[in-house]
């Protein structure tokens, strides 16, 4: 439990510093929250052993900035995501890792039926992921960074001076997630094929 809780606090220093990273970038933009939860999916090793994950649900929250001054906007923003208990089938026996990541995301968003309340959006863009774990074997077999396409649709809805925008999005996995030679409860892996990680996710955010 201390452990995690130490991974939980310097992911969100480094969600910070993403944040103050992205400020300059973003001096006239709105800024906003954002949490929901997230159904990941980890495909199966293939190559010298074979392993399978099981899907695990988790949440994820953070900041991010928003240009929505047209109907192209672009929205830049820093979530810490917890994939919660990840589950490795090893064949005869499997274990459980905790696993999280910090997601730095640039979307570029279309509005789509704009009407005087409730206007609906369209984004794509790049995430690119650093995952962490407090388990050390673990953590060792993950790339230090892996990136994703994301495509998402939603709904900017008015409530007075703030916007609550609930959306849905999909994120597909482009790089390699974790290497191709690694070793884990003493069982040695070198994977053929790339393996990637893919997420729902349910999110709502306050943009201020």
């Amino acid at each position: 439990m201390a452990a995690r809780m130490h991974l939980q606090s310097n992911i969100f220093s480094l969600l910070m510093i993403a944040v103050l990273a992205l400020m300059p970038m973003t001096a006239n933009a709105q800024l906003g929250v954002a949490a929901g939860l997230n159904f990941d999916d980890l495909s199966d090793i293939t190559g010298s052993r074979s392993a399978t994950y099981e899907n695990s649900t988790g949440y994820h929250f953070g900041v991010f900035f928003d240009t929505a001054s047209s109907p192209i906007a672009l929205r830049l923003g820093a979530y810490y995501r917890d994939m919660g208990e990840v589950e490795l089938n090893l064949g005869e026996f499997g274990q459980f890792f905790n696993l999280s990541l910090l997601d730095v995301a640039a979307d570029v968003r279309f509005a789509v039926l704009p009407l005087p309340i409730v206007k609906g959006f369209v984004s794509a863009g790049p995430v690119v992921s650093f995952p962490s774990s407090s388990n050390d074997e673990f953590k060792e077999s993950l790339e230090s960074a892996s990136v994703s396409g994301n495509v998402g649709a939603g709904m900017a809805i008015s409530l007075g001076g703030m916007t609550l925008t609930p959306e849905i999005r999909y994120s597909i996995g482009v790089s390699r997630f974790m290497k191709d030679e690694f070793s884990i409860g003493g069982i040695d892996f070198e994977t053929e094929d790339i393996q990637r990680s893919n997420s729902v996710m349910l999110r709502f955010g306050f943009i201020f």
